[in-house]
């Protein structure tokens, strides 16, 4: 008789960090995020619970979840970061991206990061 064995990986929580589980990121957004962001979350979240069902894999969960995490974590850090970067892209849709005399090189992007 073969016996089975899985390994399983299980993460620490980082203080201060929400757990990557779909109601730490919901919680997450609806203290931090603007109203459309976690009707968005829940719209993909139940599309990825979907899909996981239809197919048996749980890789589109999973993915959606580290996804959605990546952005609970950006709320949390700078909500109002993240609500001037939602606004400015909606100018951008609205208007156009902004001119050159307002736009950088990737060298001189990489030289203000130090890198």
């Amino acid at each position: 008789m073969l016996a089975c064995m899985t390994a399983q990986h299980h993460e620490h929580p980082v203080p201060g960090r929400p757990a990557e589980t779909p109601a730490a990121i919901r919680a997450v957004l609806a203290a931090s995020a603007v109203p459309e962001v976690l009707v968005q979350y829940e719209t993909e979240l139940d599309a990825a619970f979907a899909r996981a069902r239809e197919t048996g894999d749980l890789t589109v969960l999973t993915i959606a979840v580290r996804r959605w995490w990546i952005e609970a974590l950006a709320w949390q850090r700078d909500p109002a970061g993240q609500r001037e970067f939602l606004a400015r892209m909606e100018r951008y849709l609205a208007e156009g991206p902004p001119g050159p005399e307002h736009r950088i090189t990737r060298e001189e992007f990489r030289a203000q990061l130090g890198v």
